[in-house]
């Protein structure tokens, strides 16, 4: 901790005496005060060519029995939910503290399974006689189940050593993100029992040591001798992420008297991600990334990722940042990627999955495809609305609304002339659903 105080002793205010990068000595585009540390508030994006995807293969005999038994387990599920839910809310009145739960088994011939604490078979039969309704005894209730994974949570939240857990049919999983032996050893010193009914993983996500706080930089293999010293800390987190929320974030990371900032939130210290490293591109950009691959992020740009962005309070990482870059709110970059890049990739995606969806699922021609593309396109761009304070939103785009899925039918007279209901869906006998979506009759009325 003293070769900390010693970094941060000068603070991280000084924006004064800064010279440009041109100056000799200096390895990177940057600002640099007269201690030596470097400020980057913008940068370009680097260049990006984004990579079309390649063509799906032709499904193989795995994937078409796959989809065979798919469509079974649908059949099957369809036919007997009723019964199930009907079966199910029964037993819980009649057999409380001895029924547990009930789920699908989708292998082989699908069936129900009903599990009991006791007599399953037995039990089961005194309620139904159906051939595909199994009665199966286990050994905990579910309130057991969830108790002991909630267990596993409060146990070791504060080591940080599990990425997930899951109750499952009749056990719960936890997967570790240690080895085994690192992990062993720690239950043997909190001097804990790991529940009967607890199923670890270890093979989950990279294994990583046990204590591996963020370092100064001039300590940090992630960062060039060359960078070290024009940066106060380059922090990242000890862990692999786990489950990230289903949400896109948006960060723009920035450099201020050697300290990684938070540009859009407050500017909040930066904590990066556990494989980040630090590097400098072809055109003497400070970059950062897995490595100098298309779409990494320069420091000073913004950057996307899946995940929601998360204040971080745990004292083996924020401590060291604080250390060399005083007191701030610390938050949680998840993502290495240019912001630029990605949009750049995902309209490129965009545009071709758009093209061979109209195809697939329509039968357009491909030259007739790309017009209804283009026409789709400039229709949503002229459809911009404001939001509660007037400002104007970003317009819907053609491929979110060729994505949405048609509505199901529920009858096959609802079905137009020359298609057939096929799993909730009309189709024509070469596979194209039917009826056209409101927005492509329109096109086609006016293509003609």
């Amino acid at each position: 901790m003293p070769f900390f105080v010693v970094l941060a002793s000068g603070g991280c205010t000084e924006t004064a005496n800064t010279v440009s990068v041109e100056a000799p000595g200096q390895p990177f585009r940057a600002e640099f005060n007269e201690r030596g540390f470097a400020t980057i508030l913008d940068a370009p994006p680097a260049g990006f060519t984004p990579a079309r995807p390649g063509d799906p293969p032709p499904r193989t005999a795995e994937q078409i029995a796959a989809d065979k038994q798919f469509k079974r387990v649908g059949d099957f599920q369809n036919s007997v939910m009723d019964d199930v839910a009907q079966l199910s809310r029964r037993l819980e009145r009649e057999e409380g503290g001895n029924y547990v739960s009930v789920y699908y088994d989708n292998e082989g011939d699908p069936s129900v399974v009903f599990q009991f604490l006791r007599d399953g078979p037995a039990t089961l039969r005194k309620y139904t006689q159906h051939s595909r309704f199994i009665g199966k005894t286990v050994r905990w209730s579910m309130e057991q189940l969830q108790a002991d994974a909630q267990w596993m949570w409060e146990t070791f939240r504060e080591d940080r050593v599990l990425q997930s857990t899951g109750v499952a049919a009749d056990h719960v999983t936890a997967e570790v993100l240690v080895s085994e032996g690192e992990f062993r050893a720690l239950v043997a010193r909190k001097g804990v029992t790991i529940p009967e009914s607890v199923e670890l993983k270890f093979r989950a996500a990279p294994v990583v040591p046990l204590v591996n706080p963020p370092r100064p930089a001039a300590r940090d293999d992630a960062v060039p001798e060359s960078i070290a010293r024009h940066i106060r800390i380059f922090p990242r987190h000890d862990r692999p992420a786990g489950a990230l929320n289903a949400i896109g974030s948006r960060v723009k990371v920035v450099l201020k008297d050697g300290c990684f900032r938070a540009a859009d939130r407050g500017d909040a210290l930066v904590l990066f991600p556990f494989s980040a490293r630090l590097f400098v591109d072809e055109q003497n950009y400070l970059a950062f990334g897995s490595g100098e691959i298309p779409g990494y992020a320069r420091v000073g740009e913004t950057v996307a990722f899946m995940g929601s962005v998360n204040e971080m309070t745990e004292p083996v990482l924020v401590d060291p940042i604080h250390a060399a870059c005083g007191p701030g709110k610390v938050i949680k970059v998840e993502g290495l990627e240019s912001a630029a890049a990605r949009g750049r990739q995902e309209a490129s995606d965009g545009e071709i999955n758009a093209l061979r969806s109209l195809q697939s699922r329509y039968g357009l021609g491909e030259a007739q495809a790309r017009r209804a593309f283009v026409w789709l396109e400039r229709r949503q761009a002229r459809r911009v609305q404001p939001d509660e304070n007037g400002n104007r939103l970003p317009p819907i785009t053609a491929w979110m609304v060729m994505s949405t899925p048609p509505r199901p039918v529920m009858k096959p007279a609802d079905c137009p002339p020359g298609s057939a209901l096929s799993l909730g869906l009309c189709r024509t006998p070469e596979g194209h659903l039917r009826p056209l979506p409101e927005w492509l009759e329109e096109f086609m009325e006016q293509d003609r």
